[in-house]
């Protein structure tokens, strides 16, 4: 199998706690190339009980497809704060996968 590794960051809500402690959350995913698959998924400014929780709800999805998905459990799942932004983190994340895909499927041509 073979993995690629993205990352993006969004903004905090401004007037939160946790966004005067860091600005931004960071979303890190592992995605196998070959079918866009998400294998491991990384929130290093969350404690370890919500990181796991989130990667719980995003591990084995597809980015390429189950980004509505991935939202919609966010949305009835995940009372946070910061939700909004882990989800502008991930439609991020999905664009630069999708344009790396593009990029290399053009360059096997």
């Amino acid at each position: 199998m073979k993995t690629q590794l993205f990352s993006a960051h969004a903004q905090l809500p401004e007037g939160t706690d946790i966004h005067q402690t860091y600005r931004y959350v960071s979303v890190i995913l592992k995605i196998n190339s070959e079918n866009g698959q998400i294998v491991d998924c990384a929130v290093p400014i969350y404690c370890q009980l919500t990181a796991d929780f989130i990667a719980e709800i995003i591990r084995g999805k597809s980015i390429e497809t189950d980004l509505p998905i991935i939202i919609k459990e966010f949305d009835e799942r995940l009372f946070t704060g910061s939700k909004r932004a882990l989800i502008s983190a991930l439609q991020m994340i999905r664009d630069r996968y999708m344009l790396a895909k593009n990029r290399f499927c053009k360059t096997e041509l």
